[in-house]
């Protein structure tokens, strides 16, 4: 969409035009969809967490700051929503043969044994929140997900050396966190 009609249209939703916030909404709902079921991988989560996203632009448009484009700050409503729902539980929770980094398989477990799958995948989750909120997505979609590199670059809008960067962070925080959490 034009630049310059997006922002008109967004003007006239601000004053209460639904006509114009419904062209906004059929205009970006493929790309909020894709987002979502990048994250939910289920088709009602998805469709109900963009539903969430555009009724929080809608009550958030006064604020839209037009330095930015709307897809921009949709998706970063849609990846703030797919997260919360995956921190609730509210989503499918990860995959029980989840692919960490090598440091992270390699762990050693307490007391000589192996953690069960669910208690590993509990650390790891509260180990997660500590990382910010880009380190945090890159990490889901690409170690608990499984999607390629180029598939979260392309879901959270980020170059290629922006994930490997956050990426990068986001296991050495989540590897010191098990280095810790197992020396105590």
């Amino acid at each position: 969409m034009d630049p310059e009609l997006e922002f008109d249209l967004i003007l006239k939703s601000i004053a209460g035009d639904a006509q114009a916030f419904r062209q906004l909404v059929e205009t970006h709902q493929g790309l909020a969809y894709s987002i979502a079921y990048r994250f939910t991988r289920d088709e009602n989560e998805s469709e109900d967490i963009v539903q969430e996203a555009f009724v929080k632009l809608w009550k958030n448009l006064s604020k839209y700051n037009s330095d930015y484009r709307l897809k921009t700050w949709l998706g970063k409503i849609v990846t703030n929503l797919c997260l919360d729902h995956l921190k609730s539980g509210r989503v499918r929770k990860v995959k029980s043969e989840s692919n960490f980094s090598e440091e992270v398989k390699n762990v050693p477990a307490s007391n000589g044994s192996e953690l069960e799958t669910e208690e590993l995948k509990a650390i790891v989750f509260q180990l997660a929140e500590k990382l910010t909120e880009k380190q945090k997505a890159v990490f889901i979609l690409r170690d608990l997900e499984m999607f390629t590199p180029e598939e979260v670059c392309e879901t959270l809008q980020m170059s290629a050396g922006n994930m490997k960067s956050n990426l990068y962070y986001a296991r050495l925080k989540i590897k010191e966190g098990l280095q810790k959490f197992y020396k105590t």
